[in-house]
């Protein structure tokens, strides 16, 4: 307890125990100090993940390139690159706090996803209709295309938008 009422309270006085805080303090130090190496280990695995998701990554967009799907490349190496960081940032957490269940942030992840789907759904829709562009590839960059009234050349196909140049 922070405060300690051994004598009768006065009027107008606080009696602070500075022991008790002193005490707090130095239990929060050595509990830092014991978790140094499992920190340690954490933070060695968040970086090797880092570094896996940046080697598979560039492995799917060099594998896009080659099959002349430069886009696509793009989009599924930056989509599986931030899931292995995920990952790794997920088991470095339950190394630094093992108590911690990858499972449950995941149920709540399933949760708050449905609120985030209903907010974005318009942005989800543009997002996977742009997806599936770039999966059937009904047209390439530098085709001649008509969309409504609208004719041009394109320039660049992205997940959220196509560019053409009218």
């Amino acid at each position: 307890m922070f405060f300690q009422s051994n004598n009768k309270d006065k009027t107008g006085e606080i009696d602070l125990d500075t022991g008790a805080i002193i005490e707090r303090l130095d239990n929060w130090l050595d509990g830092f100090v014991r978790m140094l190496p499992n920190i340690a280990v954490a933070i060695v695995v968040a970086i090797s993940f880092y570094f896996l998701a940046k080697f598979v990554s560039n492995i799917i967009k060099n594998r896009a390139v080659k099959r002349d799907r430069d886009n696509l490349g793009i989009v599924l190496g930056g989509f599986v690159k931030w899931i292995i960081i995920i990952l790794g940032v997920l088991l470095a957490a339950t190394i630094v706090v093992p108590s911690l269940n990858p499972g449950d942030l995941i149920a709540g992840l399933g949760v708050s996803s449905v609120a985030i789907g209903f907010a974005f759904k318009d942005i989800l829709q543009n997002w996977l209709a742009g997806l599936l562009i770039l999966l059937r590839q009904p047209f390439e960059i530098g085709d001649q295309i008509v969309v409504n009234s609208y004719e041009g050349t394109v320039e660049r196909i992205e997940t959220r938008a196509t560019i053409i140049k009218t």
